[in-house]
């Protein structure tokens, strides 16, 4: 692959991260205006029934989401530091859904599936060549 290959195809991950990203956060976004609208959520247990109250954490995925957003089409400007902040909204996408996994198990399972898919995609493109990468067509390493 030539080095030319390599940045384009850096590129392209960068722009999949981006969309993967833009998307995810777009409907946690929805998903927390949703939970807006949502009851309560009654839980019993051993000492009778307790109302969960989960607005503050719909107001949670609403800054989630809209920093989701914006750093994933800050992804587009191609800036070294927007794959750092796009990687630290994957992050924290990742811990607060993890925190409501009991409550919204499958919207927090494929929310942490595309936020793991989006710090992948960023730690390929981040990834840069090393000599051994540089090889000419006949085979042999380049000089």
């Amino acid at each position: 692959m030539t080095r030319h290959d390599e940045v384009h195809l850096r590129d392209r991950q960068r722009r999949l991260a981006a969309i993967l990203l833009v998307g995810a956060g777009f409907f946690d976004g929805l998903a927390g205006i949703n939970t807006l609208n949502v009851d309560k959520y009654v839980v019993e247990s051993r000492q009778g029934l307790l109302d969960l109250d989960l607005t503050g954490w719909s107001w949670a995925h609403e800054a989630t989401g809209a920093l989701m957003v914006v750093s994933g089409l800050l992804l587009f400007t191609a800036r070294p530091w927007s794959i750092r902040l796009a990687a630290a909204a994957a992050v924290i996408g990742i811990l607060l859904h993890l925190i409501l996994l009991p409550f919204e198990t499958i919207w927090a399972v494929i929310v942490i599936g595309l936020a793991v898919a989006v710090l992948r995609l960023l730690w390929l493109c981040r990834r840069r060549p090393t000599p051994a990468d540089d090889v000419s067509s006949a085979g042999r390493p380049a000089r």
